[in-house]
């Protein structure tokens, strides 16, 4: 049968609707059906009961629950899903104080100095280490090792400061 007419659905598809159902149309009506029945369960009754013991019991089954006093639960609270909008950002006061260009021009001057100053100091820590490894004996080579990477990792934290400045 390969090669001709309609291809045929899925195995269950094919047992399920095409067998018994043979129309499309009378599958998706059952189909429907179905799903009509099963949702006036979500709405049902939910009842809240309590035992002689004092346990809890939630259900939608009142016939279940003999000999436990039970209240009918109505309107259940609910979660907002949607989050409440963010207050927009305040404005600062007035009275708050204010850094003239020039001295902010003077503090950042002085920050990529600094800056600087760490970097080369970084950089001669890293130069030693790495003559040190040269000639380290096999077990302080792997801490000499490590420490190098330590300063490399340094030295790059101090360049991406240098270049938020710039």
């Amino acid at each position: 049968m390969k090669g001709r007419g309609r291809p045929r659905p899925p195995f269950f598809l094919y047992t399920c609707c095409m067998i018994r159902f043979p129309s499309r149309l009378a599958s998706c009506a059952v189909l429907l059906g179905f799903g009509m029945l099963c949702a006036p369960s979500a709405w049902a009754t939910l009842w809240k009961c309590t035992d002689g013991d004092g346990r809890i019991t939630y259900t939608n089954d009142r016939a279940s629950t003999k000999g436990m006093r039970c209240e009918a639960l109505r309107d259940l609270p609910y979660l907002d899903a949607t989050p409440a909008p963010s207050a927009p950002a305040a404005a600062s006061p007035s009275n708050f104080p204010r850094v003239s260009p020039g001295e902010q021009r003077q503090r950042d001057d002085l920050r990529r100095r600094i800056l600087e100053e760490e970097k080369a100091a970084e950089n001669q820590r890293l130069q030693e280490t790495q003559r040190a490894l040269q000639t380290a004996s096999p077990e302080r080579a792997a801490e000499l090792k490590a420490q190098a990477e330590r300063q490399r990792r340094n030295l790059e934290a101090i360049e991406r400061e240098l270049q938020r400045l710039r």
